[in-house]
């Protein structure tokens, strides 16, 4: 799916996503945040309350193009490590499987895309993964998700991890349908 572009104007979007992508801000830009958010009416979302997922696509896309895609790293990754999870998610492959069961969890209404985990195995001890993400979200934002749900869950025995973007791989910047991240840990 091509970033900032729904696949219908009947997919919606879970009102606790709007207020953690706003809570998700730095203290110095949530009120310039807030108000594009509010622009594309979505001002004072409620938890419960589904809300159009093109507007929040068009406030995500006039954040990036305002502040940077920078931006939208950073809220993505402040949502990752604040975001409410089901129990039982303790380890950093659970919480990486489940992220596209969340996804579905909290959007409805037509073809949202996935986020598609695979484990690609151990070699001396460092872990890698990657990850496919088939959605209308920005490039920069599941980066920033994907990065703050590997610093929140791994092992207080692992030394690092690191999340990069797979540049051999499509490109929703470039308007391909999907990007790809290579999550490695030790």
């Amino acid at each position: 799916m091509v970033e900032f572009r729904a696949s219908s104007t009947a997919v919606e979007v879970l009102g606790e996503v709007l207020m953690a992508f706003a809570s998700g801000f730095p203290q110095e830009g949530r009120s310039f945040g807030i108000k594009i958010l509010e622009k594309h009416g979505l001002s004072t979302p409620e938890p419960q309350k589904y809300y159009p997922l093109q507007s929040f696509l068009d406030a995500m896309k006039e954040i990036s193009d305002t502040f940077s895609a920078q931006m939208l790293y950073r809220v993505g990754e402040q949502i990752a490590l604040h975001a409410v999870l089901p129990p039982g998610i303790d380890d950093l492959e659970k919480c990486l499987g489940l992220i596209d069961t969340a996804y579905h969890m909290n959007h409805r209404g037509g073809e949202i895309g996935k986020y598609e985990y695979q484990f690609q195995g151990t070699e001396g001890g460092l872990q890698r993964a990657r990850m496919i993400c088939n959605n209308p979200y920005p490039c920069a934002f599941d980066r920033g998700v994907i990065e703050g749900f590997a610093k929140r869950f791994k092992s207080s025995a692992s030394y690092d991890v690191v999340v990069r973007h797979d540049d051999s791989a499509p490109c929703r910047r470039n308007g391909q349908d999907s990007c790809t991240y290579i999550i490695s840990w030790l």
